[in-house]
């Protein structure tokens, strides 16, 4: 019985497919670059990084770590496991790159343990969306593996704020590739899309071919010295917006300038981006609908400063250039309804509105209020 089961055993191991290659396993693989480094990472405004959210002391980008995580999914809970860290810091006049990837979940507390050796020697961390999603799902990693004592919380500079602010309204989109392409000039060839990223360690952990990881390793390191040019990019264009020549990039920095509360800057922002161009082109076109828009910001900077004139200054520019005209009526009649007191030129914008589109219930109300007034002053209604 027993010489018969081996029997069995012995065919169906002789008639089964070749065994795979042995797979190397444990231990975490460290990869080291070094890359040339701009020497205007050592000559960052203040200015500009004040205003592109950074509060902490004063920034030293040679205490800094440029830091991005490859992760098994995007959802951030218990289950989500960073597999590779890479970290990037200035030594001299090189960029290194320092790249740790875990050959199995095993591997964690060794990856965490690098990981933590490396950040005790930096002050602060710039990431690419790091506040909301790599930083707290290491921060919860150090937890799980009982090293949380060990955890460093870094002064925290996340680009992705600062470039949805300066670029969204032009690219749309702010991923860190289409940044790359559409204001950096520097379009990545035959990169792995992020998404593909954690089938490809999937397959790695299933296989053990260490090839799957060749595209996730590049993929990880562009995006940390990327991180580096933007940084220097955003800087640039927070610490003299003025210089912008895209009627889109003025108009975003201004809006961002006066959500900070300087004024001043952002109005002389909105008056270039609403600066007459050339006409007759589908460009023309957009920069006009920009220029509308710019000009509606500044009338509302006039207004709460109590520039009146100034307000309807730009108003009845807007009108004559057919920018935003029901809003530049509405507010026309306000302005002349309560501020001068000119219950008959209020009027007459309040009836223009309705011929721009105003809901007619609104220019009804204010017009039969705007006649009482002038009736009660003995001017008529017209």
């Amino acid at each position: 019985m027993a010489s018969g089961l081996r029997a069995k055993l012995n065919a169906i191991r002789s008639s089964a497919a070749p065994a795979a290659p042995p797979r190397k396993t444990g231990g975490v693989m460290v990869k080291v670059s070094r890359l040339p480094l701009d020497p205007a990472i050592d000559a960052l405004s203040p200015v500009g990084l004040r205003r592109m959210g950074w509060t902490g002391v004063t920034f030293d980008p040679r205490r800094c770590l440029f830091m991005d995580t490859e992760t098994t999914g995007l959802s951030g809970g218990a289950g989500t496991v960073a597999f590779l860290v890479g970290a990037g810091f200035c030594d001299g006049d090189s960029f290194v790159v320092e790249q740790y990837l875990m050959r199995e979940y095993a591997d964690e507390p060794e990856l965490i343990d690098r990981l933590a050796r490396r950040m005790d020697g930096f002050d602060a961390v710039c990431t690419f969306n790091g506040r909301n999603f790599d930083m707290p799902l290491l921060q919860s990693r150090f937890t799980m593996c009982r090293m949380r004592h060990r955890w460093r919380d870094l002064d925290d500079l996340d680009l992705l704020y600062p470039a949805r602010r300066a670029w969204k309204l032009r690219i749309g989109s702010c991923r860190l590739s289409r940044i790359e392409s559409e204001i950096l000039g520097m379009p990545r060839e035959g990169d792995l899309p992020g998404s593909e990223v954690p089938g490809r360690y999937f397959e790695f952990l299933k296989t053990g071919d260490e090839s799957l990881l060749t595209d996730i390793i590049d993929h990880n390191r562009q995006d940390i010295a990327t991180l580096v040019t933007l940084l220097i990019r955003l800087c640039d264009i927070n610490a003299a917006p003025e210089k912008l020549s895209d009627q889109r990039d003025l108009f975003s920095m201004g809006r961002s300038l006066e959500r900070q509360g300087e004024l001043k800057p952002a109005r002389e922002l909105y008056h270039i981006a609403a600066l007459p161009r050339p006409m007759g082109t589908l460009a023309a076109l957009t920069g006009e609908r920009v220029a509308g828009m710019a000009n509606w910001r500044q009338y509302h900077i006039l207004r709460r400063s109590g520039d009146v004139d100034g307000a309807i200054h730009v108003l009845e520019q807007m009108l004559q250039r057919r920018q935003l005209p029901g809003e530049a009526c509405v507010a026309l009649a306000k302005l002349y309804e309560h501020h001068k007191k000119d219950y008959k030129r209020a009027l007459g914008y309040a009836e223009q509105a309705r011929r721009h589109g105003v809901d007619p219930d609104e220019v009804e109300r204010r017009a039969a209020r705007l006649k009482r007034k002038m009736e009660e002053r003995g001017h008529g209604t017209v």
